[in-house]
C-alpha cells in the first residue's frame, strides 16, 4: 500500500502542468516560427509566408501533375540559399533524377543530397547523418520497412510513417515534405490520418492538356487555406504567373462576342479576371448533353432552371457547354451572374460587351444578390482596363472606384431585358 501510494503521488508530481493565463500571454511569450523562402513566391503565398521549420507538409495531386518537378526546385532553391537539403524519392532511380537535373538545367550545389530508396530505415540513417533543414520524400505510399509484413501503401503502414515523420520534425526541428497519392476521387489516398496529423496539406491542380497548375492549401496551422498559387509548367521547370488576368483573358479587340461574359474570381487576397464561356446547341440526343469545365455542373443545373422559370428561356432541348478560359476551376457563387449572362447570350445569340464585369450571385427566385470582396474586384478590373461592371441592386461601392461604371439590378430578367438579351 505504501508502495502504491508513493507511486500514485511521484506520477501526480511528475504530471502538473501550469496552465497560463490569457492576461499574460503576449507575442514574446509564442514561439517564433522559423520561415524559409522555396524559390517561388506563389508557394510561399500557399503555404503563408514560405516553409516553416519543424512542419511536416503533404503535397498531393493527379500523377503526372509535376508533384517531383515542383519539390525538386524547391529543394534546388533551397540549396542554392545555403540550407541543407535532403530529396528522397522512393519511385525514381539516381539516373533518373539525373536526367530530370539535366531537363531543368539545375546548377550544381553541395548543399543538396538525394538518395534513391524505398526502405523507411534508409530515409531515417540519412537524416540522422546530414540533419537537414529541409528533406522530401516523394513518395510517402512507396516506403516500407525493412523487416515488416506489411506492403508498401498499407493502412497500417501509412499510419506508422504518418506518426514517425512528425516526430522527427518536431524534435529535430527539420521541415518534411511528403509526397501522397491520390485516389480515383481525387482525395489523398490512405488513412485520414495522414492528412489530420500533418501541418499542411497541398493540393496540385490543373488539366494536363494545359501548363497551368493550381496550388491550393486544403489545411494549413500557419496560415490562410483561402490562398492559391499559379504557376507555369514549361521545358525548363515552372514559371510563376504573376498577373492571371492578363493569362485567362484572351487576346485582340475588345468587341462585343456572343456566348462569352467576363467575372472577377476572388481566390484569398488575389482578384482574377476570368471568361465565362458557353455553348448551347440544338440536341440531337433523347436527353440533351450538359457539360462543365471550371464550375461545378449541379450549379449549372440549378442556373439553368432558374432562367427557365424566371425568364422564360428553354434549355430543356439544348445541349449546353460551359467553360472558364484558361482551364481555372472555381466553386465561387460569384460567377453566377456571369454564367447567366453567357448561357442566354448564347441562346438567343446576342452580343456581349467585352468592356464589362458581371459579379453577383444568383438565387432560386432569380434575384441578384451581393458579392463579398467587391472593392478588390473593381480594382483589378481597372487594372486590366474594365471600365464598367454590373452588380447587385444596394450593394455600395467606394468613392475611390467611382472612376468605374456601375449598373445595378435586382433581378436577372431586368438585367437581361436593360442589357439587350431579349
Amino acid at each position: 500500500m505504501e508502495k502504491s501510494e508513493k507511486r500514485r503521488e511521484t506520477k501526480q508530481q511528475s504530471s502538473q502542468v501550469i496552465p497560463i493565463a490569457f492576461t499574460e500571454l503576449d507575442e514574446a511569450s509564442l514561439r517564433e516560427y522559423n520561415r524559409f523562402a522555396t524559390g517561388f513566391s506563389e508557394v510561399d503565398r500557399v503555404l503563408g509566408g514560405g516553409i516553416v521549420a519543424g512542419s511536416l507538409i503533404l503535397l498531393s495531386g493527379d500523377p503526372g501533375i509535376g508533384k517531383s518537378t515542383l519539390l525538386f526546385e524547391i529543394a534546388h532553391n533551397m540549396a542554392l540559399q545555403g540550407k541543407r537539403v535532403l530529396y528522397v524519392s522512393s519511385e525514381e532511380s539516381l539516373p533518373q533524377i539525373y536526367l530530370r537535373i539535366k531537363r531543368l538545367k539545375a546548377e550544381k550545389t553541395p548543399n543538396l543530397f538525394l538518395l534513391s530508396t524505398s526502405i523507411f530505415e534508409d530515409v531515417l540513417s540519412a537524416l540522422e547523418h546530414l540533419a537537414p533543414e529541409l528533406a522530401i520524400v516523394d513518395s510517402v505510399q512507396n516506403l516500407s520497412r525493412e523487416e515488416g509484413d506489411f506492403l508498401p501503401g498499407s493502412v497500417a503502414l501509412l499510419r506508422d510513417f504518418s506518426v514517425r515523420f512528425m516526430e522527427i520534425a518536431k524534435s529535430r526541428n527539420v521541415a518534411l515534405i511528403l509526397v501522397g497519392h491520390v485516389t480515383k476521387e481525387g482525395v489523398v489516398a490512405g488513412p485520414r490520418t495522414l492528412e489530420h496529423l500533418v501541418d499542411v496539406v497541398l493540393y496540385l491542380e490543373g488539366d494536363p492538356n494545359r501548363p497551368l497548375r493550381f496550388l491550393r492549401g486544403m489545411k494549413n496551422r500557419f496560415g490562410s487555406t483561402q490562398e492559391i498559387g499559379l504557376l507555369e509548367l514549361t521545358e525548363d521547370g515552372f514559371v510563376e504567373v504573376t498577373d492571371p488576368s492578363r493569362y485567362f483573358l484572351s487576346d485582340g479587340e475588345e468587341a462585343p462576342h456572343t456566348g462569352v461574359a467576363r467575372t472577377v474570381l476572388a481566390e484569398g487576397k488575389r482578384a482574377m479576371v476570368v471568361e465565362v464561356q458557353s455553348l448551347v446547341h440544338p440536341s440531337f440526343l433523347d436527353f440533351p448533353r450538359r457539360v462543365s469545365l471550371g464550375i461545378d455542373l449541379n450549379r449549372i443545373h440549378l442556373l439553368l432552371a432558374v432562367i427557365e422559370k424566371v425568364a422564360r428561356i428553354r434549355f430543356s432541348r439544348q445541349d449546353v457547354y460551359v467553360s472558364i478560359a484558361g482551364g481555372i476551376r472555381t466553386f465561387e457563387t460569384s460567377s453566377d451572374l456571369a454564367l447567366c449572362v453567357s448561357l442566354v447570350s448564347s441562346r438567343l445569340e446576342r452580343e456581349v460587351r467585352k468592356d464589362t464585369v458581371f459579379c453577383g450571385e444568383v438565387g432560386l427566385g432569380g434575384e441578384i444578390r451581393s458579392v463579398p470582396f467587391l472593392e478588390n474586384r473593381l480594382q483589378e478590373a481597372l487594372r486590366v482596363g474594365i471600365r464598367r461592371a454590373v452588380l447587385a441592386r444596394g450593394q455600395g461601392i467606394p468613392s475611390r472606384l467611382r472612376e468605374i461604371e456601375c449598373a445595378s439590378y435586382g433581378n436577372i430578367l431586368e438585367l437581361f431585358q436593360h442589357e439587350g438579351l431579349l
